[in-house]
């Protein structure tokens, strides 16, 4: 990618007046009662001077400004700075740059060689953004909004166990949707709301520029229902990340062409530092465990089968009936050691890790061994080459949950009435039987690789060539061994005579991706970029699957050793997408950005009848702060810097690999000759779902960017949104036809507001608020259609969210002695909002379906603050929180209604002296009927990471031959705020037929406690 060295900013003002920060740093040394004032120095001065770099790049910075009390001076062209008179023998430099993370750097009096390396601060106009641009870009360039997550500087104040865990509350308008609690498993994740009604909803993935795998929901479904439970996502090492680039929708990623209207995700990985080889090591110990576990689960009640009393289930006899604890406290390990540096032309990054995490259940670990070595060349200052590989490999071994049984499942719905001799009071089996009978696990091998050359055979031409690669290999198991005592108890009966299945699927993404830019100056106002470029991407997969049941004798584990139901499939499958794009940028006086791109896409997804879709850009980006009338303004003094921008932009979501063609299935005809018979009808004309999305906002940083706020007005609408339309029989093909005809409206705002209180050498304060809104709302169908089924108790419905909960509310009602709804007293909710009898005369239901929630929350944010005080102490906390989405209590429905009574609402006539809502009792009791007690708000607010760090004394890390040492303790998920009725407000199904856009909770673990202490040292 091109490089450009940043513009020169004006020096910062140091006169500037700030009385706010003034006074908050006042209160703050008060409260905290320190008054640390320096000793008089009495000692000879010396010097001390060097060289200010950008870190990655190496580009020298000039006017950077740098301090030692009262001394201080700026850096020249070169990045060189000399600092005279300095007392003493070490001292601590203050150095600052707009545009960069201001450091504290420790030196020697007298030194001459200190070279500095500055990070870029990504909430800076000067940073520069990668991803959703021909080249690299300054953001005041770019008229849309960029989140950049710098992801190095996140890990560095804590540890962060996966990519989602980054993602998550970091970036406005992005919403994490975790799947378990359990370590190894993954999320959805939503940028924007929802704007497919069939396709996924996940944005683009990409490493250092090259697409990859990202799916959502993959290895054995251990959830049940089709749902799986790991995600692509968190294969890649959160240790190896610089910076994370997100671009929100069409406005921003219309380069990307097909796939891209649900956004992209970038993930850049780290390069060589300056200098020598500097290594890190990394040491990780800790615990995993499910808070509160023994008082967490809901009380259940049942007739107690030797007294005939309805009593509650004791969780002292479920322990004793389990022999044991029901969830463990698991190790959490990791061990991470990387080398970065650079020497002549050559510059790397290496590094390999080691993670060792249990959960809270027996059967629940992970195991990975990752790696990455990045390279990069410069043999001349027009050629510049780059290779980055990483690999990762290692076992994630899950327990069976939700749908599918298990530990969560048998407790949340244990029952006096099964205190037998196996039950001990569990619903479907101990939870130990259960460790003994499900063994599922994925096998994980991941390769990705790309090469990058850059070239700039003249100062007004610059061209680049990425090729890339990305090869999953998943290795989805089940293995229940033979155990012929288990197979005499009913739960287990058949699965514990034993069965095999393994799943290899090989997954590889290739890309090919060229790009070409030519600069024009007509004149020293104006400068004229003209780019052009292509993308190739094509991804496949092989699947090859074989299982067999039933082991003649205990002890054996492969497929050929099954007696009954064996079978085999094989199957492969590829989507190639050729696009071609132009961009024209005019930028006048370095202030006003102009652009305009085209960009057209074919793919193989597409009707044979679709040639080609065509998405088009503009962008405009206007830096007011730099123009003179601002500057001469005394009450903008402090306003450093203002943009305004605004964008429009089209992507496309192309359809499933064979939804455009119609397809047969194999089967024998007479006499067993082939033959065939029709699958699937297909559509010519079916073409990709457009995203077509504008957006206006500004960002402004005060007091030289030590207050940055960034707010943006998003509106983006889907159109030719597929759907499936039911297929006559008569027409020889069965099932549904899939086309172009809806129409999904996102709309929002975006808030980023981060603010450096106070900065001194002894304390310092950083506080970040992120705050977004989402909208989502269903703006057409087909035909005269107004609502489609959507999956359970879901529903497309024209002017409400798509995959909306829909179903009978009842309002009010009374009960008879059993706790059953008396029918000519219940009253439901109408279409209008008033009510309406729910049922008429003769006992029938008649009560309208009404809207009950929408399933992603359309609010999102989060708070953190990082205090640094006595110069070695630092404390970064974050707490997150979404509002207003509505999720399916699948443990409330499983309990109450599905597996018959477990609630004081089934045991009535018991409980009625405790003043029982007569509502809920009656849907309780309704059969099924009423369902909307179970469809409950989510909202939550979650203490999501707590660290505390010490930076060892330099003469105590030298003593080990380290150049620093550092050590801290992290907490994460330590408390959760939530009017959620149910087990955990983040938990759902991760795919299959309950899964992937609506939320749906049921018997699945919660998010896991985690404390870690972590030594980090650097030599």
């Amino acid at each position: 990618m091109t490089r450009r060295v940043s513009r020169v900013d004006r020096p910062a003002d140091r006169e500037s007046a700030r009385p706010w920060f003034s006074v908050l740093a006042t209160a703050i040394a008060f409260a905290i009662g320190l008054h640390v004032s320096a000793p008089v120095l009495h000692a000879q001065t010396g010097t001390i001077s060097g060289r200010v770099v950008a870190a990655g790049t190496n580009e020298p910075l000039s006017a950077v400004e740098i301090s030692v009390g009262r001394v201080g001076t700026t850096t020249d062209a070169d990045g060189r700075f000399r600092l005279n008179d300095i007392p003493g023998s070490d001292v601590t430099l203050d150095v600052r740059r707009i545009g960069y993370h201001s450091q504290q750097v420790h030196a020697r009096v007298g030194q001459s060689d200190l070279l500095i390396a500055l990070e870029v601060n990504p909430t800076s106009l000067s940073a520069v953004v990668v991803t959703g641009t021909p080249g690299a870009t300054e953001k005041r360039e770019i008229g849309n909004a960029v989140t950049t997550i710098d992801a190095a500087a996140v890990v560095q104040k804590a540890p962060i166990p996966s990519v989602q865990s980054l993602l998550n509350g970091r970036t406005p308008g992005l919403v994490v949707m975790p799947t378990s609690g359990a370590v190894g498993t993954g999320s959805q994740v939503r940028v924007r709301g929802i704007a497919s009604f069939s396709l996924g909803n996940n944005p683009l993935l990409y490493i250092d520029g090259v697409r990859v795998n990202n799916a959502a929901a993959s290895g054995p479904a251990n959830q049940a229902f089709g749902s799986s439970s790991i995600s692509r996502l968190n294969d890649i090492n959160p240790e190896d990340i610089e910076s994370i680039e997100v671009l929100k929708g069409p406005s921003a990623a219309t380069l990307y062409g097909t796939e891209a209207s649900n956004g992209v995700i970038n993930v850049i990985t780290k390069h060589g530092s300056t200098g020598g080889t500097h290594w890190n090591a990394v040491v990780r110990q800790g615990m995993n465990y499910l808070q509160d576990w023994k008082s967490r689960f809901p009380t259940n009640y049942g007739k107690d089968p030797e007294t005939g009393q309805i009593v509650a289930v004791s969780m002292d006899s479920l322990i004793a009936g389990n022999q044991g604890d029901l969830f463990r406290t698991g190790r959490q390990q990791e061990t991470e050691l990387s080398a970065s540096g650079s020497a002549n032309i050559f510059n790397y990054y290496a590094s390999g890790n080691m993670l060792d995490a249990q959960g809270a259940e027996p059967t629940n670990f992970e195991r990975h061994y990752s790696g990455r070595l990045n390279l990069g060349v410069t043999p001349s200052p027009k050629l510049h080459v780059t290779a980055e590989m990483g690999y990762v490999t290692g076992p994630t071994n899950l327990s069976a949950e939700a749908g599918y049984g298990g530990r969560v499942y048998s407790t949340l719905l244990a029952t006096p009435t099964q205190y037998d001799s196996w039950h001990h009071g569990f619903w479907s089996g101990v939870p130990n039987q259960y460790d003994r009978v499900y063994k599922m696990w994925q096998d994980l091998d991941r390769f990705t690789a790309n090469l990058t050359v850059e070239n700039n055979p003249a100062t007004w031409f610059t061209h680049r060539i990425t090729l890339g690669i990305d090869r999953t290999g998943e290795g989805n198991n089940y293995y229940f061994p033979r155990n012929d005592s288990l197979n005499l108890l009913s739960s287990f009966s058949g699965d514990a005579l034993g069965y095999r299945e393994l799943d290899q699927n090989t997954i590889t993404y290739r890309t090919i991706d060229y790009n070409a830019s030519g600069t024009w100056i007509p004149k020293s106002s104006l400068r004229s970029v003209t780019s052009v470029g292509a993308q190739y991407y094509h991804d496949a997969t092989n699947a090859l699957d074989a299982w067999g049941s039933v082991f003649p004798v205990p002890g054996l584990s492969s497929v050929n050793a099954t007696t009954q139901d064996k079978g085999e499939a094989q199957d492969y499958f590829d989507d190639a997408t050729l696009g071609y794009y132009a961009q024209e940028e005019l930028a006048w006086r370095e202030r006003l950005y102009l652009t305009a791109a085209v960009r057209w896409d074919n793919s193989s997804a597409f009707g044979s009848n679709v040639n080609q879709v065509v998405y088009p850009k503009y962008s405009l980006s206007y830096v007011v702060s730099d123009e003179d009338f601002w500057r001469n303004m005394s009450f903008l003094h402090d306003v450093n810097s203002f943009r305004i921008r605004a964008a429009y932009g089209e992507a496309g979501k192309a359809p499933n690999t064979y939804d455009a063609l119609r397809t047969f299935s194999p089967v024998s005809g007479p006499g067993d000759s082939p033959a065939v018979t029709p699958l699937a009808i297909g559509n010519p004309n079916l073409g990709p779902e457009i995203g077509k999305e504008y957006e206006i906002g500004f960002d402004a940083g005060l007091f030289n960017d030590r207050v940055t706020y960034e707010l943006t007005r998003y509106h983006k609408l889907t159109t030719d949104a597929i759907l499936d339309e039911q297929l006559p029989p008569s027409i020889g093909f069965s099932g549904t036809e899939p086309f172009n005809a809806g129409s999904v409206l996102n709309a929002g705002w975006e808030n980023q507001l981060r603010v450096n209180a106070y900065q001194s050498t002894n304390l310092g304060w950083d506080l970040t608020f992120n705050y977004s809104t989402n909208a989502n709302t269903v703006k057409s169908l087909y035909d005269n259609t107004t609502f489609v089924s959507a999956g359970t108790d879901l529903r497309h419905t024209i002017g409400y969210p798509a995959f909306g909960w829909w179903n009978y509310r009842l309002v009010s009602a009374q009960v008879d002695a059993n706790g059953v709804g008396i029918k000519n007293t219940m009253q439901c909710e109408s279409t209008t909002g008033g009510t309406t009898p729910c049922y008429d005369a003769g006992g029938k239901l008649i009560a309208p379906y009404v809207y009950l929630g929408r399933s992603v929350p359309p609010v999102e944010g989060s708070a953190s603050t990082t205090i640094s005080f006595l110069k070695r102490f630092s404390l970064y906390t974050l707490v997150d929180f979404q509002n207003g989405g509505k999720k399916l209590d699948g443990n409330t429905r499983v309990r109450c209604q599905f597996f018959g009574g477990r609630c004081k609402e089934n045991f009535y006539s018991t409980f009625a002296s405790e003043g029982l809502d007569p509502v809920r009792t009656a849907e309780v009791n309704s059969s099924q009927q009423f369902i909307d007690f179970y469809i409950t708000s989510d909202n939550f607010a979650k203490w999501r990471e707590l660290t505390f760090s010490y930076d060892v004394p330099e003469q105590l890390a030298r003593r080990i031959n380290a150049t620093h040492a550092t050590v801290s303790i992290s907490g994460r998920n330590l408390h959760t705020w939530t009017s959620y009725q149910g087990f955990e407000p983040e938990a759902m199904f991760l795919g299959g037929s309950r899964g992937g856009n609506a939320a749906w909770e049921q018997t699945t673990l919660p998010q896991l406690t985690t404390w870690l202490i972590t030594f980090n040292l650097g030599f």
